[in-house]
C-alpha cells in the first residue's frame, strides 16, 4: 500500500519547456536545491544528505522492497557509508533513536520536512524564526548532518549517484508532464500564481512507495520515492490544491454563504477531522474531487460513480460542482475567474434535498492522501489576497481598507509594492489618475516582483498617454518590455500601447 502524507510546513508552472521538468544538471547539482524562483520536477543534494544520514543512523524501512533491487542506489549509499570511517556516526545514531515517531512514514516525514526548509550543503541551516512543528525538534539535526556530510564525503556518493536519479526520473516525467499540462489546460492557466512554487522532488534513498506534500507559505512541495503504483493523480490533486487554495481567501464571503451544507459533512463517519474543522478546506477537496471526475478516462457511468464514492466518503459538495462544471467549461474565462461564479451557483436547499439521503461510508478507501491542515498564510499574505478578491468582485471600497491594512500587518517592501499595486487599480477605477500614477510609481520603486512592476509600467504607460504624454508613454512601455520576467499579457499590452504612443509622437 502507497503511504501519502500531506503535513503542512508552517504558518508558476509555466507550459512547455519551462515546467523545468528535467533531470538534474550540474548546476542543480551544486545548489542542491535548484533555483528557488523555478518549478521543477528534480533532485535535491540536501534531501539525498539528510536521507542518506538517516539511512546511517538506523532507518530501515522498504528495504526489502523489489524497488530497492530495481534502483539499487540505496543499497549501495548504505554499503558505501558502511566502508568509510565516519566520527560523528555513534551520536548521529543516538539522535536519530531519540526523534523517533510512531509510525515510519512519519518518521522519514520529519526528515523530509527538514531537508525541505534546511539551507543548502555543506551547512544545512535551519532558519533562525519559526520552522514547522515536525522540524523544531531537530534543530540539532544541523550541526551533525553538516558534520556527517563533510566525514562520509557524501559529496561524492551524490555526484556517483545522478545516473540512477537521471535513469529514476525519466519513467516518470513524461506522466508527470501529462498530467500538469491537463490540469492547467481545464483551468486555463498559463503561469500558476505570481512568486509562487510548486516543486516535485524525487529521491531514492527512502522506503518505496512515499508520496509526502508540504505547503510551505506559498510554495507547495511534493516529495516521491519510487512507487509500485501509480502516482500521477496524487501529483495532480496537489497541484490543484496549490492552485486553488488561494481562491478560499479571495472568496471568503461568498464560501461563508454555503455553511449551513456543513452539518452533513460532520455526520460523515469516515471524513477526517481536518475536513469537518475547516470548511474552506472542504470546498476545495470536493472542488478537486470533481474536476478529477471531469478529468477521468472513463465512461459517464464510471465518472458518475466516482463522484458518488466521494459524497459518500463526506466531500459534501463534489457532486453539486461535478454539475456545475459544465457550465464553466462552455464560457470562455479562466477558472480563477469563474470560481466565484461557481461557489455562488451552489444551491444550498438543492444540496440539502440530495444530501439528506446521502448513505456516508463508515471507512475510506486505503490509497487516500492524509489531509493537509489549512494553508497557513502570513496575515498580510491573507489580507492581499482577500483584497484582490474584493477586488475583482468590484466591491473597491472594502478593497481599498483591506489592502490599506496591509501596511500595518508587515514591514515587507514586496507585499507593501503588492498593497500600492492593488490601491493604483482601485484609484483607476475611480478615476483618481493623479493618485494613480502616485500609487503605481511606489509600487514601481518598491518591485515587488518583475511581473507586477511590469504591470504598473504599463498602467503608467497608459495614464500618461491619457494626459497626453506620448513621449513619456513610450518610456514606460519600453521599460515595461524591457523587464524580464514580465509575463506574457504585459508585454502584449505594452506593445500595443508602444504602437498607439508612437504613432502619437509622430503626429506631434
Amino acid at each position: 500500500m502507497i503511504r501519502r502524507t500531506i503535513v503542512p510546513l508552517a504558518a508558476t508552472l509555466f507550459l512547455a519547456s519551462a515546467l523545468g521538468i528535467h533531470p538534474p544538471s550540474a548546476s542543480a547539482q551544486a545548489s542542491g536545491q535548484g533555483s528557488a524562483g523555478e518549478n521543477q520536477f528534480s533532485v535535491s543534494l540536501t534531501m539525498f544528505s539528510t536521507l542518506a544520514a538517516i539511512n546511517e543512523a538506523g532507518y530501515d524501512a522498504g528495504l526489502n522492497s523489489p524497488l530497492n533491487q530495481k534502483y539499487k542506489v540505496r543499497n549501495q549509499i548504505r554499503e558505501a557509508l558502511a566502508s568509510r570511517t565516519i566520527p560523528c556516526l555513534p551520536e548521529l545514531k543516538a539522535f536519530y533513536k531519540e526523534h523517533r515517531k510512531g509510525s515510519e512514514s512519519a518518521d522519514l516525514g520529519q526528515y523530509i520536512s527538514f531537508a525541505l526548509v534546511a539551507g543548502d550543503a555543506p551547512s544545512f541551516t535551519l532558519p533562525a524564526g519559526e520552522v514547522p512543528p515536525d522540524v523544531e525538534p531537530l534543530r540539532g539535526f544541523s550541526d551533525l548532518l553538516a558534520r556527517f556530510y563533510k566525514e562520509a564525503n557524501l559529496e561524492d556518493l551524490w555526484n556517483r549517484s545522478q545516473l540512477a536519479y537521471r535513469t529514476a526520473m525519466s519513467e516518470y516525467q513524461d506522466a508527470v508532464i501529462g498530467t500538469l499540462f491537463e490540469a492547467n489546460g481545464y483551468l486555463r492557466n498559463p503561469s500558476g500564481y505570481l512568486g509562487r512554487r510548486f516543486q516535485i522532488y524525487m529521491d531514492l534513498l527512502g522506503a518505496p512507495d512515499q508520496v509526502q506534500v508540504r505547503s510551505y507559505k506559498d510554495d507547495y512541495y511534493v516529495v516521491i520515492t519510487p512507487t509500485s503504483a501509480p502516482v500521477i493523480d496524487e501529483i495532480r490533486d496537489a497541484y490543484l490544491a496549490y492552485l486553488l487554495d488561494p481562491l478560499t481567501f479571495k472568496y471568503t464571503e461568498i464560501i461563508k454563504q454555503k455553511k449551513p451544507l456543513e452539518k452533513f459533512a460532520q455526520n460523515a463517519p469516515a471524513l477526517d477531522l481536518a475536513y469537518k474543522d475547516d470548511f474552506s478546506l472542504l470546498v476545495t477537496k470536493c472542488l478537486i474531487k470533481a474536476i478529477d471526475s471531469r478529468l477521468m478516462h472513463g465512461s459517464a457511468a464510471q465518472k458518475e460513480a466516482f463522484v458518488d464514492e466521494a459524497v459518500r466518503e463526506g466531500f459534501i459538495l463534489t457532486a453539486a460542482f461535478a454539475d456545475l462544471l459544465p457550465a464553466y467549461e462552455k464560457q470562455p474565462d479562466a477558472f480563477r475567474m469563474y470560481y466565484p461564479d461557481l461557489i455562488a451557483a451552489v444551491d444550498v436547499h438543492k444540496e440539502q434535498k440530495r444530501l439528506k439521503n446521502v448513505q456516508f461510508a463508515e471507512r475510506m478507501p486505503e490509497r487516500v492522501i492524509a489531509p493537509p491542515a489549512k494553508l497557513q498564510l502570513d496575515p498580510a499574505e491573507e489580507s492581499l489576497e482577500s483584497a484582490e478578491g474584493m477586488y475583482e468582485q468590484g466591491d473597491y471600497d472594502e478593497a481599498l481598507k483591506v489592502f490599506k491594512k496591509v501596511f500595518q500587518q508587515t514591514t515587507d517592501k514586496s507585499m507593501q509594492g503588492r498593497a500600492y499595486y492593488g490601491l493604483a487599480r482601485i484609484a483607476v477605477r475611480q478615476n483618481r489618475k493623479d493618485e494613480a500614477v502616485s500609487l503605481f510609481e511606489r509600487t514601481a520603486s518598491l518591485n515587488p516582483n518583475p511581473a507586477i512592476t511590469a504591470w504598473s509600467h504599463v498602467y503608467l504607460g497608459r495614464l500618461a498617454l491619457a494626459a497626453g504624454d506620448p513621449d513619456k508613454a513610450t518610456a514606460q512601455f519600453k521599460t515595461a518590455l524591457a523587464m524580464s520576467g514580465a509575463s506574457a499579457m504585459a508585454r502584449d499590452a505594452a506593445e500595443k500601447g508602444l504602437q498607439t504612443s508612437s504613432s502619437g509622437e509622430k503626429q506631434q
